[in-house]
């Protein structure tokens, strides 16, 4: 069984980045004062039938799943983990170009292009410390995590985990 989530117990800033609308990326970047690199660690094209999903794909389309790591580029912190499976389809050549550079977040990248989006928030969480694997942080605390969808033109087009180390957030 999962832990429970004391979401009123969590430092604003933690409350703030599970429930945004926005760019995690520059919200970490203004409070933290620094700006944030995004490290590709994975990224790889799928057809959309081999991955099992919820997003609204054309049949014979490829997915692009992607994993990052969102880093402060002065301290070397890392501040979230991130999982995305992006439907190609709803990119257009030059927001591929971004995405395949492996240096823009998602969220970057659909407001570099002004892209008109939703993002629908389906799971927020707390995740045990075995969650702490792809942070160099405290364990205490665990990980929170929100997962969502991000719509276009109707359809889901983009599914996102995103991890946040408690004890990092607790500290700042």
């Amino acid at each position: 069984m999962a832990p429970e989530l004391g979401f009123s117990t969590l430092p604003a800033i933690l409350r703030v980045l599970l429930c945004t609308d926005g760019t995690v990326t520059h919200s970490l970047a203004a409070y933290f004062d620094e700006p944030i690199n995004v490290l590709c660690l994975r990224q790889e094209s799928r057809p959309l039938s081999s991955v099992p999903t919820e997003l609204d794909g054309e049949p014979g389309e490829t997915v692009i799943e992607r994993e990052v790591l969102l880093q402060g580029a002065a301290s070397g912190r890392q501040y979230a983990h991130a999982w995305s499976t992006i439907c190609v389809g709803a990119l257009d050549r030059d927001s591929r170009a971004m995405l395949d550079s492996g240096a823009a977040g998602i969220g970057e990248l659909l407001a570099a292009r002004n892209l008109e989006t939703c993002r629908e928030i389906r799971r927020i969480g707390l995740r045990t410390t075995e969650a702490l694997q792809h942070f160099e942080a405290d364990a205490s605390g665990g990980v929170v995590f929100r997962d969502y969808v991000i719509h276009s033109g109707g359809k889901a087009v983009i599914l996102v985990t995103e991890e946040f180390p408690v004890a990092l957030y607790t500290g700042a």
